[in-house]
C-alpha cells in the first residue's frame, strides 16, 4: 500500500514538473498557442501588474481568428463583450515583414467604398458614446476626420484623418493611457487592420510567467512598469510548493498511521 501511494505521489509531482516545463518552454518560445507580452501598452496601471489585464511579462493564450468572435470596442459597448478589462476584443496583428506583431484592442471596424471615397461603420449606429466626423454623425456617410471623446477605460479623446487610407479594417489602440492615439496615427502601423492581418486573438491571461522570456531576451529591461511581477511570481511558486509539501506531510502521516494499525492488528491476532 505504501509503495502504491509513493508511486501515485511521484506521478503527480512528475505531471506538475512536466506542466511547469511546458509553461517554461512556451515562455521562451514563439509558439502560436501562446504569446508573451513584451511592452506595457495594454496595462491599465503604469506601476503594477494586475490580474485580468494584459501586463508586461504576462503570457496570453490565443485562438485562431477564424474561430473567434472579434468585436471592436464600439460594438462591445452594445453587446456586452468585455475582455481584459475593457469592451471589445484584443487582437494580435501583423504589421508587415520583419516587424514584431502588435497586441492591441480593436476599436471600430470601418468599411471603405472606393467608388465614393467614403466610409461607413454600422456599429456606430447604436453607439452611446460621443463621436463625430467631418460630415456629421451619419455612420453610413463618414468622411474626413473621425473623432471620439472619452473612449475606453482610459477616457481618451482621439481622432484620425481617414483621407490617408483606402481599405477597410479595424482602427486599433493600446489600453494604456500613454497610447494616446490610434495605432494608425503613429509609427506602429500605416493602415487599418484587415481580418487577414490578424494573427491571433487572446482569450486568457497567465500573469507573470512571461517575465522569464523578458529576462532571457531583454535582461529584464521591460519590467520597470511591473515591479510587483517578480515578487508575485515567487509568491505563487512558493505557495504551490508549500501546498505540495503539506500534502506530502499529510500523506506520510496517514501512511504511518495505517502501518501502525496494520501492525497492531497483526500483533493482536
Amino acid at each position: 500500500m505504501r509503495d502504491k501511494k509513493k508511486c501515485a505521489y511521484a506521478i503527480v509531482l512528475a505531471v506538475l514538473a512536466l506542466a511547469g516545463g511546458i509553461a517554461a518552454y512556451f515562455a521562451v518560445s514563439n509558439d502560436v498557442w501562446f504569446s508573451v507580452v513584451m511592452s506595457q501598452s495594454m496595462q491599465h496601471d503604469n506601476d503594477r501588474s494586475m490580474i485580468g489585464v494584459i501586463d508586461t511579462g504576462d503570457i496570453v493564450l490565443v485562438k485562431d481568428p477564424a474561430k473567434s468572435d472579434i468585436q471592436g470596442y464600439v460594438e462591445g459597448t452594445q453587446t456586452g463583450k468585455f475582455t481584459f478589462g475593457d469592451y471589445g476584443s484584443v487582437i494580435i496583428y501583423n504589421r508587415g515583414s520583419d516587424q514584431n506583431p502588435v497586441i492591441h484592442r480593436a476599436i471600430v471596424w470601418l468599411d471603405y467604398d472606393p467608388s465614393t471615397g467614403k466610409w461607413s461603420a454600422p456599429t456606430l449606429e447604436g453607439y452611446q458614446g460621443i463621436w463625430s466626423c467631418s460630415s456629421g454623425t451619419d455612420p453610413y456617410n463618414i468622411t474626413g476626420t473621425l473623432a471620439f471623446s472619452d473612449i475606453t477605460q482610459s477616457h481618451k479623446n482621439v481622432s484620425i484623418d481617414l483621407t490617408r487610407f483606402n481599405s477597410s479594417g479595424f482602427l486599433t489602440m493600446g489600453d494604456n493611457i500613454a497610447n494616446s492615439t490610434f495605432d494608425q496615427n503613429s509609427s506602429i502601423v500605416n493602415h487599418l487592420i484587415a481580418i487577414d492581418d490578424i494573427k491571433s486573438v487572446p482569450f486568457l491571461e497567465i500573469p507573470w510567467i512571461g517575465t522569464l522570456k523578458i529576462y532571457l531576451k531583454n535582461d529584464g529591461n521591460n519590467l520597470e512598469h511591473v515591479p510587483n511581477s517578480i515578487p508575485s511570481l515567487i509568491m505563487c511558486l512558493g505557495t504551490l510548493f508549500a501546498i505540495l509539501f503539506t500534502i506530502d506531510i499529510f500523506a506520510i502521516r496517514r501512511s504511518k498511521e495505517n502501518l501502525e494499525e496494520e501492525m497492531g492488528t497483526i500483533y493482536y491476532e
